[in-house]
């Protein structure tokens, strides 16, 4: 049985290629091994970094999945490389429309994971705690360690984790459903981690419209510009999803492309670049192009770290590293790339944050109102060092009341202070989120609690119980006519009150005669949950003229921002 097979009128190179093709079919089988699906998808799987001619590590965004076919337009002539780099390899001309193909597609099989806690291996005296603490909620947990310890150019960084995961189900829809209820129910930032037990796999058929010409792989296909032509090169692919189902558009892209089974047997469409590339197709995406340097270089190497972050921690069942959309990071492609922030990338390029030799998860919200958030009063996870609540302003200009936070006491006198905070004097319109009010029907709170098991009825009365160092709202407790709830966490309070702008707030209710709430009236501040960089206000603080490692380190508490390439 042959694993490849070339049809079809080529050119000399190409049929060169051809022979090349069929020469290392026959001496397979003239061995009497065939390659595994494992051995020819295992490189897309494994958590390695390749490079670039220039140096840059490659990284593999999943751009497109779930296709029967899906079709792309290079700019100039390809190679089609069946069996990956450094295998045979088939000339076909630029400016052709071609269309993969999956057919006799295979789903794998996998076990799906909740992660409900993340812990550094550095810290794994935690590890029993945090398993006895789910044991005691009725759960069965099992972990994961995940991540590797990577150098680059005799530097090492260390991504290594140890997820805490409870579960084990047979789709992933059931783990989804899993997710949101203990979301609601212990405010965790849930994720699912996906076991990989079987790989999926599949033929892949590559056609061209207007020649003859048919090129079919079992599992994967690779496709690269000329040598030295692999950042010149334009691939027009359509139908790639926008961001929160708004629909499909039209994209271009550049580096190589890599056709390969996704989760179900379908088309997965992986694109294959430099991250300095991803980041420049990338960070406009994230902050207003028209930002000040020292806040575009800040974003470009908090983006940088996130990619780094996830190398072989995220993704790990899917043959790319990360999705090129908001469950990783926005990538929009060559079309989406800015000269401004080109410059940022550029300035800024190879560097990352360290925390010692650790790669820091470089967590990002718009607005934090003044004062940043602790992490692990947002999500049910570990205290990060790098992650402490601060006020957001120049230290000689923070009242002294709130220099060691925001209180049930002092919230108040926080929402109504015009002190200079760096996100309430930046020059651009998310200034505007520093503050703003808002009414909510009380019958939104009461449906959401319904959906998630909690049917208190009509609504009597709410109470913060708690807030975080900034003053967000981390537990609140509604009495019903039918019992009490109380919510966990700050994105679940935002999403009760259907999707504030953040949980940093006080509130009023306006109860009709039979006694229950009807309206709720917020007056809050900021956009997002606080934890890590204000994007807005480091653009605060680069219109005063501070650089991109002042605002860093503003942000991230004990980092090094160092020249990893």
């Amino acid at each position: 049985m042959q694993s490849s097979q070339v049809f079809g009128k080529f050119g000399w190179g190409a049929m060169v290629a051809l022979l090349l093709v069929i020469g290392a079919q026959h001496h397979a089988s003239a061995q009497g091994r065939e390659l595994s699906t494992a051995d020819r998808v295992a490189m897309l799987y494994a958590p390695q970094l390749n490079f670039t001619r220039n140096g840059d590590p490659l990284i593999r965004l999943g751009i497109l999945e779930g296709e029967e076919q899906v079709e792309f337009t290079p700019s100039e002539p390809i190679r089609v490389m069946p069996q990956g780099p450094g295998g045979p390899e088939i000339d076909l001309p630029g400016d052709t429309t071609y269309t993969v193909t999956m057919s006799n597609g295979r789903a794998g099989r996998y076990k799906h994971w909740v992660v409900v806690d993340r812990v550094a291996v550095d810290q794994r005296e935690r590890v029993d705690g945090v398993l006895g603490q789910w044991e005691g909620r009725g759960m069965m947990p099992r972990t994961f360690e995940v991540g590797g310890l990577f150098a680059v150019r005799g530097k090492v960084f260390d991504s290594r984790v140890i997820l805490v995961c409870v579960g084990g189900a047979n789709t992933f829809e059931e783990a989804q459903s899993l997710r949101r209820r203990l979301e609601a129910q212990f405010g965790i930032n849930g994720s699912v981690h996906s076991e990989r037990l079987e790989f999926p796999g599949g033929t892949l058929t590559l056609s061209a419209r207007g020649l003859d010409v048919s090129i079919r792989h079992d599992d994967v296909l690779w496709v690269s510009a000329r040598r030295g032509r692999e950042e010149s090169i334009r691939y027009t692919v359509p139908g790639i999803k926008k961001s929160y189902n708004a629909g499909a558009e039209t994209r271009r892209y550049t580096g190589e492309l890599i056709f390969a089974s996704d989760k179900n047997g379908k088309v997965a469409v992986i694109n294959n670049l430099g991250a300095e590339r991803v980041l420049k197709g990338t960070v406009p995406s994230e902050i207003y192009a028209s930002a000040p340097q020292g806040a575009l270089r800040a974003q470009a190497i908090a983006a940088r770290n996130n990619i780094f972050a996830a190398i072989g921690v995220r993704n790990l069942a899917d043959p790319y590293m990360l999705r090129a959309d908001v469950y990783d990071q926005v990538y929009g492609g060559i079309d989406n790339e800015d000269p401004r922030t080109n410059e940022a990338v550029d300035a800024t390029h190879g560097e990352v944050m360290l925390a010692g030799n650790r790669i820091v998860d470089a967590v990002y919200s718009s607005n934090a109102a003044g004062f940043t958030e602790n992490n692990e009063t947002v999500w049910d996870a570990e205290p990060w060092p790098h992650l402490r609540g601060r006020p957001d302003a120049p230290a000689g200009d923070v009242p002294e009341a709130f220099k060691d936070g925001i209180t049930e006491e002092n919230i108040e006198a926080f929402l109504a202070s015009d002190f200079p905070a760096y996100s309430k004097t930046a020059p651009v319109s998310s200034a505007r989120l520093y503050r703003w009010t808002r009414e909510v029907e009380a019958s939104q709170a009461q449906s959401w609690l319904a959906e998630r098991g909690e049917d208190i009825g009509r609504i009597r009365h709410a109470e913060v119980i708690s807030r975080g160092v900034s003053g967000r709202v981390i537990r609140l407790r509604l009495q019903g006519e039918r019992g009490e709830a109380v919510v966990e966490r700050e994105l679940n309070v935002r999403r009760l009150f259907g999707g504030l702008r953040s949980g940093l707030f006080v509130m009023e209710m306006e109860k009709g005669r039979d006694g229950f709430v009807r309206t709720f009236s917020f007056r809050g501040g900021g956009f997002g949950h606080g934890v890590g960089m204000c994007q807005t206000g480091a653009i605060g603080m680069a219109s005063q003229g501070k650089t991109h490692r002042e605002i860093l380190t503003h942000y991230y508490r004990g980092i090094d921002v160092t020249k990893l390439y």
